[in-house]
């Protein structure tokens, strides 16, 4: 029997795998800390663990791997903080990278020819190891910090988150961006729906014209415009849509030019982010410096809901200094 513990040779090689997927930002995905949780869990019942035994019966998904299961094991080690709801099992590649770690402790463990028991006991450690992966790599991600400091315009503060966004290793600012707009649009507009989505999800999916859609006008957020964006207007302009571009200050002048370029600069309306949210706030607050202060702490706390309620990643949400823990998200124009 090999020197090294059964449970210690198993974790080294999960350690090694885990590592082996993260990114060049310093991020793993969510899938890969599922598909361990799955993997520790298919051992008590399978050994060895092959590509067939961990398949799902239609062959595309991780036996058992689900939001319910992702669940039961963060609260099986005192985990109660919400997770991705679907454990990663839609993704196209978990299947794959939980196949690696099958064989990876499979080729490992083999050697100890362990027991039921021993197997029952290992799934354990390796799904406490798992779980402590989603504390650390997400859970416990820093938020993004900023210093409000509420004597500058509102402009320049939402200046100042983008930036430091844009500062973070894996640079979510189109993230960051697509969201305290939708928060300045909900705040503004209490009466109305304005849709609460994962930052990347495709116009196509949530049946809109634009990343936000009031009215017959379409709202597109981007940091980095392109010419699929010119493409995406026409085709608003085609269905009888009015078009706002919105673009850090920085790409104005670029996005205005490809729009003039396409022929269609004069149908849609190109604006920079940080005015667009910051000239709503002070207006919101008739421009009075105390209810200016307390529409941003409005501004940010109802950024962080829609961050908690649509993003996986619950870094992105942004630090609240302890001077706005007593103002609510409700908002309404100042009277």
């Amino acid at each position: 029997m090999p020197d090294k513990s059964l449970d210690q040779t198993a974790l080294e090689v999960a350690g090694a795998w885990y590592e082996s997927h993260r990114n060049a930002k310093g991020n793993v995905n969510t899938n890969v800390m599922t598909s361990g949780m799955a993997i520790g869990e298919l051992l008590r019942d399978h050994f060895p663990l092959t590509a067939d035994t961990i398949k799902s019966e239609k062959n595309s998904q991780v036996k058992g791997l689900s939001g319910k299961l992702v669940k039961t094991v963060l609260s099986r080690f005192g985990e109660e903080r919400k997770f991705t709801s679907e454990g990663g099992r839609t993704s196209r590649d978990t299947l794959v990278i939980a196949t690696e770690l099958a064989e990876h402790i499979t080729e490992a463990i083999a050697p100890f020819d362990p027991t039921q028991e021993q197997r029952e006991r290992l799934a354990d450690e390796l799904q406490r190891f798992f779980v402590r992966r989603v504390q650390l790599d997400y859970f416990d991600k820093k938020r993004i910090a900023v210093d409000i400091d509420c004597k500058k315009p509102v402009a320049a503060i939402v200046a100042d988150i983008l930036q430091a966004a844009k500062n973070r290793a894996d640079q979510p600012t189109g993230i960051v961006a697509q969201h305290l707009v939708g928060a300045k649009l909900e705040l503004r507009f209490p009466q109305l729906k304005v849709g609460r989505d994962k930052a990347n999800a495709a116009d196509q999916q949530t049946d809109r014209q634009g990343d936000f859609q009031l009215g017959n006008t379409a709202f597109h957020v981007t940091v980095a415009p392109a010419a699929k964006l010119a493409d995406r207007v026409k085709e608003n302009l085609r269905q009888g849509f009015r078009s706002v571009v919105l673009v850090p200050e920085s790409s104005v002048q670029f996005a205005s030019g490809l729009f003039n370029s396409e022929g269609i600069g004069d149908r849609v309306s190109v604006q920079s982010i940080e005015t667009f949210v910051g000239t709503n706030v002070e207006e919101m607050a008739l421009f009075e410096s105390a209810r200016v202060e307390s529409g941003i702490a409005r501004l940010i706390k109802r950024y962080n809901v829609r961050i908690r309620e649509c993003e996986v990643d619950q870094s992105l949400q942004i630090e609240e200094p302890v001077w706005m823990a007593d103002t609510t998200t409700e908002y309404c124009i100042m009277q």
